[in-house]
C-alpha cells in the first residue's frame, strides 16, 4: 500500500438499489426512512400523505384480446400494471408537462406492444422502453420474482435495481460476494479491486486481470438499455451487470474466467461470502450493507464509504471527520468512487461538519413545491476547515453527486477522478398490481448555481484516467493525485 494508505485502487462498492430521499420526501411505498435530526436553519419540506397505489384506468379489451381466451386473465393483469405505471408518470412526475412529451401518444404506441407480448419478460421490456422515452434515471418497472429470475437483463442494474429481495436466502443471502470489483477501464472489464482476505484474493485474482466470464456469462464492456446511453452510463451499467452476476446467496460458488498479467486464460471457482456488519432495510429495497473505511496518513485523512445512510453509517463518518480535526489533519479525502447515493438528507449533516458558515447543496423541485438542502454547523460542534478533496468516477451517483457538486460550488471541495454518473433525480418506489414494483422520479435537482446534474454529472477539477498497467502495478493514480493536492500548500 502506498504510504500505508488503505487505497481502494478504483474499487466499486457492490451495486445496490438506492433511493435518493430528500428531506420530507416519502420513499419506499409510503415508508419514511429514518432521518438525522435537522441542523439549525435546515429547510424541511412538509411531509405528504402516505403513498398508495393509483386507481386503475378502465379500458375496453385491447384489440385482438378474446375475453374467453384462457390467457385473458394474464392480459388483464398486464393491463392493470401498464395502466398503473402510465398513470404514476402522468400524475406524479415533477414536470406536469413531461418536457413536452406526448404521454398519451406514447401510451397508444406501447400499449398494444406490451399487452401483446409473448411473455412477461418482453412485456416488462416494452413498458420500460416507454419509461425510457422520458430520458431520465430512476425509472424502472420490475416484475415479481425478478431477483431470482430477472425479468429483463442485462438492463437492470445499479441504482435502478428495485427488487432483488427474492435472491436472498434469508435476510443476508443475496448480498454475498467473492470480494472483487469489476470496472470498465480502457474499454476492458478489469478487476479493479480485490478485498484483502477475501475468497477472490485467496483464489489468486489480482487488480488488472481481464474478466472474461462470470458463471458462464460472457462479460461485456457495454450493455443495452431501454434508452440510448451516454459513454459514462455504458461503463456504469456494464460494470454493475458484471457485479450483479458475481453476487448470490451465501455459501454458493461462482466460476470466474480471466486473463492474467501475461494475458493467459485462467479460471477459478470462488465462494460468495456475506459482508461484515449489520444490514439496513429500506422499504422494498434489498438489504443494504453500509461500509466505512477510515485511515490517516500524516496530516491527510481518508474516508471511503459506500452509501449515504443514517443507520449504521452517518455517525461513523461524522466521528471520522471529528477525529481527523482533533488529530491535526490538514486535509480530508472523501473517496466516493462507486458510491451510488442513498438518503438525500444524509448529505446535509456531513457537509455541515465541513464549513463554519451555512452552505447550500442545491434545490429539489417537486411537482408543487421547492426544497433547498441547507447545511448549517451544529451548535457546539467544531467543523473541519482544512482542505477537502472528493474522488469520483462513473459509479458516483445520486446523493453522492449532490454532496460533491454542492461542496464544489461552495468552493469547499476539489473533485479528482472522472465524471460522475449524472443520475440525481430523487425517486420513490411503489407496489403495483400483480406484484410489480416501480421506481419513479418525484423531483428535479439543480445545484446552487442552477446547474442541472441529471444527464451531465459532476465534472472533476482534476481529471485522472486509470489504466490496466497501473492496476497491475498496484498503483491508484486517482488517489496519488489527491494526496499530492492534499499535501501541497495553498488552495487546491
Amino acid at each position: 500500500m502506498r504510504d500505508g494508505l488503505c487505497a481502494r485502487r478504483g474499487r466499486v462498492w457492490p451495486p445496490v438499489a438506492v433511493v435518493v430521499v430528500g428531506l420530507g420526501a416519502l420513499a419506499c411505498a409510503g415508508k419514511t426512512p429514518t432521518q438525522p435530526a435537522p441542523t439549525p436553519q435546515t429547510t424541511e419540506a412538509p411531509q405528504g400523505p402516505p403513498v398508495t397505489p393509483p386507481p386503475l384506468a378502465s379500458h375496453e379489451p385491447a384489440p385482438g384480446v378474446d375475453p374467453n381466451d384462457p390467457r385473458s386473465g394474464q392480459r388483464q393483469v398486464r393491463r392493470a400494471i401498464f395502466d398503473a405505471a402510465w398513470k404514476l408518470v402522468r400524475d406524479k412526475h415533477f414536470d406536469k408537462t413531461l418536457g413536452g412529451l406526448d404521454w398519451e401518444a406514447l401510451r397508444k404506441k406501447y400499449e398494444p406492444l406490451a399487452l401483446g407480448a409473448p411473455d412477461d419478460r418482453t412485456f416488462y421490456r416494452f413498458v420500460n422502453e416507454m419509461l425510457g422515452e422520458l430520458g431520465q434515471s430512476h425509472f424502472e418497472l420490475v416484475g415479481p420474482g425478478s431477483g431470482s429470475d430477472p425479468v429483463f437483463e442485462p438492463e437492470r442494474a445499479g441504482v435502478e435495481v428495485l427488487a432483488e429481495t427474492k435472491a436472498d436466502s434469508g435476510p443476508r443471502g443475496g448480498a454475498a460476494r467473492p470480494g472483487l470489483t469489476v470496472r470498465i477501464v480502457e474499454g476492458q472489464p478489469l478487476v479493479s479491486y480485490v478485498e484483502p482476505g477475501s475468497p477472490a484474493e485467496r483464489a489468486g485474482l489480482r487488480p488488472g486481470y481481464v474478466v472474461t466470464t462470470i458463471g458462464g456469462w460472457k462479460v461485456k464492456s457495454a450493455v443495452s438499455r431501454p434508452r440510448p446511453l451516454r459513454p459514462v452510463e455504458e461503463r456504469f451499467y456494464a460494470r454493475v451487470e458484471a457485479m450483479r452476476r458475481l453476487q448470490g446467496p451465501a455459501g454458493t460458488r461462482v466460476t470466474i474466467g480471466f486473463l492474467d498479467e501475461h494475458n493467459r486464460p485462467q479460471e477459478v471457482v470462488v465462494e460468495r461470502v456475506l459482508p461484515d456488519g449489520k444490514p439496513v432495510q429500506l422499504g422494498h429495497l434489498p438489504s443494504l450493507y453500509p461500509e466505512v473505511r477510515v485511515n490517516q496518513v500524516g496530516k491527510v485523512g481518508v474516508i471511503a464509504f459506500n452509501l449515504f445512510l443514517t443507520e449504521g453509517l452517518l455517525p461513523k463518518v461524522q466521528n471520522a471527520i471529528d477525529g481527523f480535526r482533533r488529530r491535526g489533519a490538514t486535509a480530508i479525502v472523501f473517496d466516493l468512487r462507486g458510491n451510488p447515493g442513498g438518503q438525500g438528507a444524509v448529505a446535509i449533516p456531513i457537509a455541515a461538519r465541513l464549513s463554519a458558515q451555512p452552505l447550500t447543496l442545491g434545490t429539489l423541485r417537486f411537482r408543487d413545491f421547492d426544497q433547498t438542502f441547507t447545511a448549517s454547523p451544529s451548535i457546539g460542534v467544531e467543523p473541519f476547515l482544512g482542505k477537502v478533496i472528493i474522488l469520483t468516477d462513473e459509479g458516483t451517483a445520486s446523493t453522492a453527486e449532490i454532496f460533491a457538486a454542492g461542496l464544489k460550488e461552495a468552493g469547499r471541495a476539489t473533485i479528482v477522478g472522472e465524471s460522475t454518473l449524472g443520475a440525481v433525480l430523487p425517486s420513490q418506489v411503489e407496489s403495483l398490481p400483480g406484484g410489480a414494483i416501480m421506481q419513479y422520479v418525484v423531483a428535479d435537482f439543480r445545484t446552487p448555481k442552477g446547474v442541472l446534474l441529471e444527464g451531465r454529472g459532476v465534472q472533476p477539477d482534476h481529471r485522472v484516467a486509470e489504466s490496466r498497467a497501473a492496476l497491475l502495478a498496484g498503483r491508484d493514480p486517482v488517489m496519488d493525485v489527491a494526496l499530492t493536492l492534499a499535501r501541497a500548500g495553498g488552495k487546491t
